[in-house]
């Protein structure tokens, strides 16, 4: 019999290794892809799971109650799962007491030891849920490793953050106080975009609008006042601009606006005089 050629010879071995691969599959641990294809999409109705937690028990994917359900997908060996858990265990910290629960979610493909240990190591409080067989992975059309959504009291997805070298935390953050009704789409559209360095000439711009409003406040004109403030922010963010903009609101008796302007300025300066005061005349 004549030998085989080496092209032959080559086939007959990639035809034996193919049949291998096929014959004995195994399940490896999700990869990190750059494509995000998620089936379900910001806006639509999340449905609710029942899944295995790492003790053997069985919780659910969102909580009764909750305002805001907020859940991470992640994976082992992999630096950027370990830093969002380790931000999301200070963001558990920050909304202790308010309606929102944190839940992780983990393929089942790693081992259940290593991935208690992850969670040591992250110091996260939350659940974390064993996703079996990659079921809700595929459902959610997860591709991407960390991602956080958020859902809402109604179960609709209003956050679907995958993940980012900047701002990261602080998006999700945002998005969280928005759901909470505690942040404005203005605020969440000056965390989505960081503020440029506000020059010489526009801070001079601002204190023109900001000198203003003031006197435009002193003989009553609310309104054109309320336009003055804006236009200084916009020039130039500053706790005084956010603290008149809560004394022009405040004379116009719109208290839960003004408040939002008042903190806004104490988180710029906790030392403000103005927007202090300014709460205390808000106070019911």
């Amino acid at each position: 019999m004549r030998a085989p050629t080496p092209l032959a010879a080559a086939a007959t071995l990639a035809l034996a290794g193919g049949l291998l691969a096929i014959a004995t599959p195994s399940r490896a641990a999700p990869e990190v892809s750059d494509r995000i294809d998620r089936r379900v999409q910001v806006g639509d109705r999340v449905e609710d799971a029942e899944l295995r937690t790492l003790d053997g028990g069985r919780d659910r994917f969102l909580a009764k109650g909750a305002k805001a359900n907020v859940f991470v997908f992640f994976r082992l060996q992999q630096e950027r799962s370990l830093d969002t858990m380790k931000d999301l265990a200070r963001c558990e910290k920050e909304f202790a007491g308010k309606p929102v629960r944190f839940v992780g979610v983990v393929s089942d493909a790693w081992p259940a030891d290593e991935v208690r240990a992850f969670v040591r190591e992250a110091g996260v409080a939350m659940p974390v849920l064993v996703d079996e067989g990659d079921a809700l992975y595929g459902k959610l059309g997860i591709r991407l490793h960390p991602v956080i959504g958020i859902v809402d009291a109604k179960g609709k997805l209003v956050a679907f953050e995958p993940f980012r070298q900047i701002n990261y935390c602080d998006r999700v953050k945002v998005r969280i106080r928005l759901v909470l009704g505690e942040a404005t789409e203005a605020d969440v559209a000056r965390v989505d975009e960081p503020e440029r360095t506000v020059t010489h000439s526009e801070a001079g711009v601002a204190r023109r609008h900001l000198n203003f409003a003031r006197q435009l406040l002193r003989i009553r004109q609310h309104e054109k006042a309320l336009d003055e403030v804006k236009k200084s922010l916009a020039f130039a963010p500053s706790a005084d601009a956010y603290a008149l903009q809560g004394e022009v609101l405040v004379a116009l008796r719109r208290c839960p606006d003004a408040l939002r302007a008042f903190d806004a300025a104490l988180k710029l300066d906790p030392a403000n005089a103005a927007a202090r005061d300014g709460k205390r005349s808000c106070a019911p």
